[in-house]
């Protein structure tokens, strides 16, 4: 049986570098502007994980006005790292495959994407899970037996009623995976604005139910060290964005233009993750008044509250409640989750793998991971949210610090599809040791505060709990200083000039002259493989015979 019957179907000729979801993005296919930019980074906040994300703050030891200063430094931070990491895909049109290419070379890029990949399945099954539950809130509004459907699965820490939540959900979610990414914009839009009114209407019954916000809300700080809980809360904040902040430039080569997409990313980021987490905050707190109970979940309050009245009108609230969670659950995890494991297990075999068949596997192998042990505790759930900004964000700072610094904002795009030892980002057998050897150096400081939060040790010294406290700032300055001082010293094979042609049709005749590149139509070929300019220092003209178009 050949293999041939199992590659992607295209016109187009696969290569071990290349698919058609893997080159860098046609102008037809570049439809986001502002609001689907406000809806993508949006959406993140206004899911039920980053409601449970600002009420478990709490357990920190600050009060609602240290953990809402904290968080609003964080987006700050979220907004700067992630307005940086969007212009390779901006300005070139590629995602985040192409980006690990440039920085870790050909063959070693396959290290930073498989890292994408992991953190794909586990947010992907974590998200599931959630999702399951809005399920079960809204079924529960519908059948009262169901609602009570809580007898443990043997073998597992999960109900019946959870389990049948969690797999509709995540059949659910299959359907999405056949429609293009970019197309998906409205939907999320709608979800963003639903789920919107659903936070605020729970946020208003909390309040009234409870005539005033609750005893947190005057609480002081409980705790001594507030210097590095406030690092600790941002980090946390930041943790759970990371992985979307990393793989940026998936999506922002879908973008139509430049201030359009700050001006999405900048105002959703500040408007709902400030909103989310001060109206999550109040409403803990009101529960904590009125029920004698914390409830972290938006979910768990609405059961709550169906149990406590099965009535008709509960019933209806609790049912569209439940319908706009789904929503925005859903969204978030196939767009963000979903289609980006696709996007990345594309790049590992681009010839058999593109971005539908590549989120049904992420789909699949999430069930791996088990998601609901994640929220057993808030403690567990914040150091699953923490750590991943330890091993993910010196891949964002190797990133900004080579694109800007190193290669001055300059690509040669078709080199990144090029297996030819003279190219630019071969480097030494395929691998840019450089950066290797940085990211590694880079995640060892937040490794034995990662284990310490995860299981107190003693022996390990405080000075590497603090490091990860403050991981969001410290795990960035890090890799892009000593980056930049590696590179200075052992200065790596730079061609800091465009293509000579836009080889893959893939810009605007605008945008061509602007690079100094001439437009596609123009291009030449020699039996399907591109005719390349190799030594733009000499301008003398070479044949790269690379697998292209």
């Amino acid at each position: 049986m050949t293999l041939d019957r199992f590659k992607v179907p295209t016109s187009h000729e696969l290569t071990i570098l290349k698919n058609p979801d893997l080159e860098p993005m046609p102008p037809h296919r570049r439809i986001w502007g502002f609001l689907s930019f406000f809806g993508y980074w949006g959406i993140p906040n206004l899911t039920i994980w980053t409601w449970s994300t600002g009420s478990a703050l709490v357990s920190l030891g600050l009060s609602i006005g240290h953990i809402m200063g904290a968080l609003t430094i964080g987006n700050i931070l979220i907004c700067i790292y992630t307005c940086l990491n969007s212009n390779p895909g901006l300005k070139y049109h590629v995602g985040y495959t192409m980006c690990q290419r440039m920085i870790f070379g050909i063959y070693g890029s396959s290290l930073g994407i498989i890292v994408r990949i992991i953190l794909s399945i586990i947010f992907y099954g974590a998200q599931a899970w959630l999702g399951g539950l809005c399920v079960v809130v809204t079924l529960s509004s519908l059948s009262e037996n169901f609602l009570y459907l809580t007898q443990k699965l043997e073998g597992v820490q999960m109900a019946l009623r959870d389990f049948i939540g969690f797999l509709i959900f995540q059949i659910i979610q299959m359907g999405f995976f056949f429609f293009k990414p970019e197309r998906l914009n409205t939907a999320n839009n709608v979800a963003c604005l639903i789920t919107s009114i659903a936070f605020i209407v729970i946020l208003i019954i909390c309040l009234v139910k409870n005539d005033g916000p609750g005893p947190l809300y005057d609480l002081p700080n409980k705790t001594d060290n507030a210097g590095w809980m406030w690092l600790y809360a941002i980090t946390i904040w930041y943790g759970a964005l990371s992985p979307d902040i990393t793989n940026q430039c998936d999506y922002s080569r879908f973008a139509s233009g430049e201030k359009s997409t700050y001006l999405g990313i900048i105002t959703a980021i500040m408007i709902t993750g400030t909103f989310v987490p001060l109206a999550s905050l109040l409403v803990v707190s009101t529960t904590i008044e009125m029920y004698e109970e914390a409830f972290w979940l938006p979910t768990d309050l609405c059961l709550y509250w169906l149990r406590e009245s099965y009535s008709p009108g509960v019933r209806a609230g609790n049912f569209f409640l439940g319908l706009c969670f789904i929503s925005s659950q859903l969204t978030f995890n196939v767009l963000a989750n979903g289609f980006t494991g696709g996007m990345d297990l594309a790049g590992i075999l681009p010839q058999f793998i593109n971005i539908r068949r590549g989120a049904i596997i992420t789909a699949l192998l999430s069930w791996c991971v088990q998601p609901w042990n994640f929220y057993n505790t808030s403690s567990t759930f914040m150091s699953v949210m923490s750590s991943f900004g330890v091993v993910i964000t010196p891949i964002i700072a190797i990133t900004i610090c080579d694109f800007y610094l190193i290669r001055k904002a300059t690509l040669p795009i078709s080199e990144l599809y090029s297996t030819s030892p003279t190219g630019s980002f071969y480097f030494k057998s395929g691998v840019n040791f450089r950066a290797l050897i940085v990211w590694i150096i880079s995640i060892f400081p937040g490794i034995p505060g990662l284990i310490n939060s995860v299981k107190a040790n003693p022996r390990i010294p405080v000075g590497f709990d603090n490091f990860f406290y403050g991981s969001a700032i410290f795990s960035f300055i890090l890799p892009f200083g000593f980056y930049y001082l590696v590179c200075y010293a052992f200065p790596p094979p730079l061609n800091n000039v465009n293509d000579t042609y836009d080889y893959f049709n893939a810009f605007t005749l605008k945008e061509c002259q602007k690079l100094n590149m001439e437009p596609y139509s123009e291009a030449p070929s020699i039996e399907g493989e591109i005719v390349r300019i190799c030594d733009s220092s000499s301008n003398k003209a070479t044949n790269d015979l690379n697998e292209f178009i």
